[in-house]
């Protein structure tokens, strides 16, 4: 099951950066290195397998927050839907067919009509919700009016790919794909629910999103696998009559026994669960569209927030993309008076980097910097200073520990007519040991 590959992928991606990501006390390191390096990968092969897949949807639904609320400055919206569809699939019958579960087990498993039913569709009104709201926060001019927003995305170089970075050159073609990235998030979300041959529609929907994610997102923008997580969601959405082709009558499974009533009664309950959060899901995209305030009345009310985790909002390069970017110098003065830079380990240089995207690091690392350069957390910038610092001085003589440190972010600017200005320094943080 591709949710399940998801989860590895996760597990793959941040362990390696484990040390660093997640260093601090108040991160409990050694559970998210256990989680990271043990039981993810272990419980993603099994969800993968279908081998007691809701078990291990939620085991995998609970490891992912674990590790997501260790260090929240290193996420981004690949992370927040792959939590919400790991929550979803809780309630949806995974093991139905193509599964371990399903090979294993000589009798059907006892029947949950009204859960998945209310699952599939939450899950659907999920991935809606997703793509209509990120259309409804993009109400700017540079996205509605001189449509010059996918411009300004590409100008971010440390989340564009080289393609990406070449089609700057041209603006007017840039222009029609801001028009067609409005539309196809807004309004290809409605293919779902026409009301007359449904499944044609449905295909149609799935494969435009596949598309969209796959060919057009994945060519011009490095965003980690944040197109990969968007595809999985379509997957879900994929009408019956595609399933019917690949697995046949002998791919189906016999008709479920009749439910004992504990087991009507949990039916029953899930499916209030399922309400209450889909209507969770909707107070949490109302509030954020509305104003901070709203969404922070409904933060302090909401009993569930710290339990399903439900909060949300989709301002993917909304309501503009940040016009500010660029890359970070870190110059330290050492005990013997020598200056380095601590982000290169190299003399501290002023030069515009050949390959800003390269410079950053991977993925996690260029989502946690460009986090760090525009929002310009203080305690963020403290801890990854301490980092830094603590890194360089385990590794280096008395005579060259860091007596100062200071994180300069290099920006560069997006201005109105297009063109991209020259760096300016700015001083985002300053400690003296």
């Amino acid at each position: 099951m591709a949710l399940g590959g998801l989860v590895f992928a996760l597990a793959l991606q941040l362990a390696p950066d484990s040390s660093a990501f997640f260093y601090l006390p108040s991160a409990h390191p050694h559970l998210i290195w256990a989680l990271l390096h043990l039981f993810l990968p272990l419980f993603s092969i099994s969800l993968a397998l279908g081998l007691f897949s809701r078990l291990c949807s939620v085991l995998c639904w609970l490891g992912v927050i674990a590790v997501q609320q260790a260090n929240p400055h290193i996420l981004y919206g690949a992370d927040r839907l792959l939590h919400l569809l790991l929550y979803w699939s809780i309630f949806l019958p995974l093991s139905t067919t193509w599964s371990a579960d399903a090979w294993l087990c000589k009798t059907p498993a006892p029947s949950l009509p009204l859960t998945n039913r209310w699952a599939a569709w939450a899950i659907a009104g999920q991935i809606c919700i997703v793509y209509c709201f990120a259309a409804l926060f993009k109400s700017d001019p540079l996205w509605t009016q001189n449509h010059n927003a996918l411009f300004y995305a590409l100008s971010i170089e440390y989340l564009t790919s080289p393609l990406g970075l070449y089609m700057r050159h041209f603006p007017a073609l840039l222009r029609g794909l801001t028009v067609a990235t409005l539309c196809v998030e807004f309004l290809g979300p409605f293919l779902l629910f026409i009301p007359f041959h449904r499944d044609r529609f449905r295909m149609a929907a799935v494969i435009l999103f596949f598309f969209f994610h796959l060919v057009c997102m994945q060519s011009l923008l490095m965003v980690g696998f944040f197109p990969w997580v968007c595809a999985t969601a379509w997957l879900i959405l994929i009408p019956g009559f595609f399933w019917d082709v690949l697995t046949g009558p002998a791919g189906r499974r016999s008709p479920p026994v009749r439910a004992a009533r504990w087991i009507r009664f949990m039916d029953w309950g899930m499916t209030c669960l399922i309400f209450f959060s889909f209507v969770d899901v909707l107070a949490w995209n109302v509030s954020s569209l509305r104003s901070n305030e709203s969404e922070d009345w409904v933060r302090a009310h909401d009993p569930s927030k710290d339990v399903l985790h439900l909060d949300q909002h989709w301002r993917m390069y909304a309501p503009i993309p940040h016009p500010d970017h660029g890359w970070l110098v870190i110059p330290a003065e050492l005990a013997d008076g020598t200056q380095v830079d601590l982000f290169t380990n190299r003399p501290v240089s002023w030069a515009t980097p050949q390959d800003i995207r390269a410079y950053l690091g991977k993925d996690r690392w260029r989502i946690y910097l460009g986090d760090l350069m525009n929002n310009q957390d203080p305690e963020a910038l403290r801890q990854y200073g301490g980092y830094l610092v603590n890194k360089w001085n385990k590794a280096h003589a008395e005579n060259q520990k860091v007596k100062t440190i200071s994180i300069i972010f290099m920006k560069q600017t997006t201005l109105p007519n297009l063109a991209i200005s020259e760096p300016e320094r700015v001083t985002l943080y300053t400690q003296k040991y």
